[in-house]
C-alpha cells in the first residue's frame, strides 16, 4: 500500500473512532443510543372475551346489578338485576364497538355508552357523553374470570331448519348461532315445518333459551356458543332485528 493510501485509511479509521469515543482522554465513553420497540397498547377490544360487573344507578331502586360480557365477534350479553325488586334477571344482546376511549353497546332500541378508564374500568356516560352522577357507583370493573351470561332468557330471532343443521339469528346482535337439538328444539322445529315456508326461508320466533359452550364435536368457531331452546313462546315480528 502506498504512503498516500495508508494515510487516507488511517484518517478514515480516526474519523470512525472519534464519534464513538469522545471523552476517551478522560477514560470515559459516551452512552450509545438504543431504540426500544414500542409496547402495543392493551385495549378492551384486544382482551375480549372478557366481562365487567358492578352496580349502576337505578331511578326507582337501590341500584342495578349489571354484568356485560364482551365476545371477540363484537357481540355482547348484558345481564341486569334491579336490587330489591325480585324476579328473573333481564338479559339482552347486541353489538359493541370500542374506539380506544369509549365502549358503546348497541342493542335493539337501546344504546349504552361507557368511558374506558384504563384497562379494568368502564364508567357509565349519559347519551351526551357527560359523566353520570354517582362516581364509583356508576362504574363496572373487569371480573377476574369470564362471566359469559348464560342463564335462560327471552330472545327473538330468525329460526331456520336445514336438513343437516338448524340456526338462530338473534335480533339484537344479528349473530347466527347453531341450535342444539335438545330441549324445546322439537317444538320449534314442528312449528317451523307447519308454517310451510319456502325452502331456505327463516321464521322469526320468540323463545326462552340459554347459551351453552360449543361441543368439541361440533363444527364452527370454538369460541362461539350454541343456543339451546328451553321454551317456544311463539311467532314474532320485530322489524328492528339486525
Amino acid at each position: 500500500m502506498g504512503r498516500g493510501a495508508m494515510m487516507a485509511a488511517l484518517a478514515m479509521l480516526g474519523a470512525c473512532g472519534g464519534s464513538e469515543g469522545e471523552g476517551t482522554a478522560t477514560g470515559s465513553r459516551s452512552d450509545s443510543v438504543v431504540t426500544v420497540p414500542s409496547v402495543p397498547t392493551v385495549t378492551v377490544a384486544a382482551l375480549a372475551p372478557t366481562s365487567f360487573s358492578g352496580t349502576l344507578p337505578c331511578p326507582d331502586c337501590a341500584g342495578i346489578t349489571t354484568t356485560v360480557a364482551l365476545f371477540s365477534d363484537t357481540t355482547y350479553r348484558l345481564r341486569e338485576v334491579p336490587e330489591g325488586k325480585g324476579g328473573a334477571p333481564a338479559v339482552s344482546m347486541g353489538r359493541w364497538t370500542h374506539d380506544g376511549t369509549t365502549l358503546t353497546l348497541d342493542g335493539v332500541g337501546r344504546r349504552i355508552t361507557f368511558a374506558v378508564v384504563g384497562e379494568d374500568t368502564l364508567q357509565l356516560r349519559e347519551q351526551n357523553g357527560q359523566a353520570v352522577a354517582g362516581g364509583a357507583s356508576a362504574a363496572l370493573v373487569r371480573a377476574d374470570s369470564m362471566d359469559a351470561v348464560r342463564e335462560s332468557a327471552t330472545f327473538v330471532g330468525t329460526f331456520s331448519a336445514m336438513p343437516d343443521a338448524a340456526t338462530f339469528r338473534e335480533c339484537g346482535s344479528g349473530q347466527t348461532y347453531a341450535v342444539a337439538t335438545r330441549g324445546a328444539y322439537p317444538v320449534v322445529a314442528k312449528a317451523y315445518a307447519a308454517a310451510k315456508l319456502p325452502p331456505g326461508s327463516g321464521q322469526q320466533v320468540e323463545v326462552t333459551a340459554r347459551f351453552t359452550p360449543r361441543p368439541a364435536t361440533m363444527d364452527g368457531p370454538p369460541e362461539r356458543d350454541v343456543i339451546e331452546f328451553v321454551k317456544y313462546v311463539g311467532p314474532a315480528a320485530n322489524p328492528d332485528c339486525r
